[in-house]
């Protein structure tokens, strides 16, 4: 079996990825927390400043990762251009700029998915982003192949 995708990375596909790595993270609690608190000093008290603070302290990550999804999005070269990938029986195949790579099954060390996208990661610092929507009908195959290749342990996809 054989899936084979084009993928043209968007603003919203990084946000998402940026964002699922935000909210798997210590700092956005603790960013949550602090904004909650100081709105709740603000209706104690009733000082203006602290709610001001509480919503910009519960906005800023959303809001500076947007910034940064379309700042990538925008400045990658390879962004630029339509990422062409492959995944079959053995590996995850990546062409784009005209650049040929491959990974092994093996070599992937989790699987997790977002809303919009498969995420396969082969280092802490790399990741394959697979949106659901390039993926289309291909989908279930690509999850099919994904599981068959990568220990289950490894491989957190949920609908």
């Amino acid at each position: 079996m054989k899936v084979e995708v084009d993928v043209n990375m968007t603003t919203g596909v990084m946000y998402d990825y940026m964002m699922y790595h935000t909210l798997t993270g210590a700092q956005f609690y603790m960013a949550l927390f602090a904004g909650v608190m100081l709105v709740a000093v603000f209706c104690i008290n009733s000082q203006p400043l602290y709610l001001i603070a509480g919503i910009a302290a519960i906005a800023y990550l959303p809001v500076e990762r947007y910034i940064q999804a379309k700042k990538q999005v925008g400045l990658n070269p390879v962004f630029k251009e339509t990422i062409h990938y492959v995944l079959d029986d053995e590996k995850i195949s990546v062409d784009v700029l005209n650049e040929h790579n491959e990974a092994e099954w093996d070599s992937v060390i989790k699987v997790r998915s977002t809303g919009k996208s498969l995420i396969l990661y082969t280092s802490r610092v790399a990741a394959t982003i697979l949106p659901k929507e390039s993926l289309g009908a291909d989908y279930e195959k690509a999850v099919e192949l994904i599981k068959k290749g990568v220990p289950a342990e490894r491989v957190r996809i949920h609908k």
